[in-house]
């Protein structure tokens, strides 16, 4: 899972760098670390405004964890670890976070949630240091939205962002990111191995970047969290399910 969802997080740096360098630069290595600036355009579009929550469908506090396991393995503890004010709001931090890491020498980067008014944000931003002669490359912070626990089945949402990809001698590369989520159920039942969970919501989140399409499913129990999430990329279907969790 980690290998796997952080090549996905990679894909939106890669799709820039093969549109605007050229076959003189080598392969990046990546060796992250966090960015000391932003510049990505967060603006939405579409039924983007809040609501009246119906419930806490990601309980945030330090210390909470889940644990997933994907193909009978169980991954790394999903932990949030602390808080991080960004453009003045409150965002709670992860080592690892849908099996991006923040620890070791994979990746490092700003991986956060916050939620306001029933609507459920991830933030995400990375910085690729110049190693070995490859140039260096920094992408600027986007916020997306994974959850309006407030909206009835088929109801939707939509953003319009705009991501600023920054890599040596080459000009600022600009990328039109599309994200358009959907209610597909509310109020299930949804058994994860030996559990049953109850106050399930299950939303579609797709992220449209070129034409590149990254299709994911979450699963949301109230007072618990994702139970479950699916991600299909490339022809890749990758599903994890909770094996357990500990909400303080």
């Amino acid at each position: 899972m980690k290998k796997q969802s952080f090549l996905v997080y990679l894909f939106l740096v890669f799709i820039a760098f093969n549109s605007s360098c050229s076959d003189e630069f080598e392969p990046v290595d990546p060796a992250i670390q966090i960015p000391s600036n932003g510049g990505g355009n967060n603006g939405g579009g579409g039924n983007n405004g809040g609501g009246v929550s119906t419930g806490d469908y990601w309980p945030m506090t330090v210390n909470n964890q889940w644990v997933f396991s994907q193909s009978g393995v169980n991954q790394a503890p999903m932990k949030i670890i602390g808080t991080e004010q960004y453009n003045g709001k409150a965002y709670y931090t992860y080592d690892n976070l849908f099996g991006i890491s923040t620890a070791g020498d994979q990746f490092e980067g700003i991986i956060a949630t916050r939620k306001e008014n029933g609507v459920y944000y991830y933030l995400a931003a990375i910085n690729i240091p110049s190693v070995g002669g490859n140039p260096s490359i920094s992408v600027s912070p986007l916020e997306i939205i994974v959850l309006k626990d407030f909206l009835e089945v088929n109801e939707t949402w939509t953003q319009s962002l705009t991501q600023t990809t920054t890599i040596t001698g080459v000009p600022p590369i600009t990328t039109e990111v599309n994200i358009t989520g959907k209610v597909l159920e509310r109020d299930a039942n949804l058994e994860v191995g030996s559990t049953t969970f109850e106050n399930v919501i299950k939303v579609e989140v797709i992220q449209n970047t070129q034409g590149q399409v990254n299709t994911n499913y979450y699963w949301f129990a109230k007072d618990v969290g994702v139970i479950k999430y699916q991600n299909i990329i490339q022809g890749t279907n990758t599903t994890s399910e909770l094996v357990s969790y500990t909400i303080n």
